[in-house]
């Protein structure tokens, strides 16, 4: 099977193969040692993942709009049923809501339990894309505010990783918000 945008998609594919690698190897308990780098692997991840979805979105053609239905009487049709869905994956990168901070940290196996839950959802998206893409495509027409952060993870996530992972992930963004780097000169 052919992936779209190969180039970018096998990269991902080997960063998160490492990634769910490293998680199925440690142990729940002892998982407090290697946490802080789990964590930042699977922010770096996110990160990319959400590039790749916005890059596929701007080249992905949609079809015209449908028309409308003319109406008709209220009284002898039942209303549709809402479907209450929730997306496996969130393509825009919103602002944290306020709050006061966690009274503490999670105990090490919950923390394993959900960053594994979290790499599989991420393997599950990055497996297929197309519905993602599609979806954001819609949605291009209608964002007030920019999809991605002008910082796809802080400073100090990005002193942890390799340079390999920074590059792909500047490159990524530079692909995905061409016009927030067009005046920058980054050869």
């Amino acid at each position: 099977m052919t992936r779209p945008r190969p180039d970018l998609w096998y990269p991902l594919a080997q960063l998160l193969a490492a990634l769910r690698t490293l998680l199925r190897a440690a142990a729940p308990d002892a998982f407090a040692a290697i946490a802080r780098d789990a964590r930042a692997q699977l922010a770096v991840l996110t990160a990319l993942v959400r590039r790749y979805i916005h890059i596929l979105a701007a080249e992905t053609p949609l079809p015209p709009l449908r028309t409308a239905a003319p109406p008709t009487d209220r009284k002898t049709s039942a209303p549709a049923p809402r479907r209450d869905r929730r997306a496996l994956f969130q393509l825009l990168e919103l602002p944290a809501a306020p709050g006061r901070p966690g009274s503490g940290e999670d105990p090490p196996a919950l923390q394993w339990a959900l960053l594994i839950e979290a790499a599989a959802r991420l393997a599950a998206v990055l497996a297929d894309p197309a519905p993602h893409a599609r979806r954001l495509a819609r949605r291009f027409g209608t964002l007030l505010v920019p999809g991605l952060r002008e910082l796809p993870v802080p400073w100090h996530v990005t002193r942890r990783l390799a340079p390999e992972v920074d590059t792909l992930l500047c490159a990524m963004d530079q692909a995905a918000r061409p016009l927030a780097w067009a005046g920058i000169n980054s050869s």
